[in-house]
């Protein structure tokens, strides 16, 4: 029992401290969730949540024509895309087998980012209109393209205190 106990316990501490998964806010929802909004005059409306941390906040695009070989890491860096045109495999989390540090894209800011081999993951189709929320901490990469992608990404990187 106390075994049992013991590891129940070590399950969910490691589960705690894990990143939470990418979050996907699919096209659907956000039209469905703008239609309830416009019929019952809400103004603000949550359709998804995932814990971020905060800090200094960078807007870019992105047209990607092929898919990312390796996975990237960003220590304190959230990333949020809206996808404006386009579709694609997204893989986020796995198992990192080997991980080197980005020094070239200097849009990422200061915080440390990593090039990661991962095996496994969680593998979710993406398209135009879909939100993806990537917190920091979790390998992500475009694994698969039906074509050309671009999307707006929203960066949120942590302040040194």
């Amino acid at each position: 029992m106390l075994l049992t106990t013991s590891l129940a316990w070590i399950l969910m501490l490691a589960q705690a401290a894990a990143p939470a998964p990418a979050a996907v806010v699919t096209a659907e929802t956000i039209e469905a969730t703008m239609k309830a909004s416009m019929a019952n005059n809400t103004l603000d409306k949550k359709m998804n949540e995932t814990p971020v941390k905060g800090g200094i906040v960078r807007v870019g695009v992105v047209h990607r024509t092929a898919p990312e070989t390796r996975s990237l890491l960003h220590d304190e860096l959230t990333e949020v895309y809206q996808i404006i045109q386009g579709s694609g495999t997204l893989i986020t989390g796995g198992t990192e087998v080997e991980r080197r540090a980005v020094s070239d894209p200097p849009n990422l800011g200061p915080t440390p980012s990593y090039y990661v081999t991962l095996v496994g993951g969680v593998t979710q189709k993406v398209k135009a209109k879909d939100i993806v929320i990537i917190p920091a901490g979790l390998p992500h990469r475009f694994s698969a393209l039906d074509g050309p992608i671009e999307y707006v990404i929203y960066r949120f990187e942590v302040t040194p205190k």
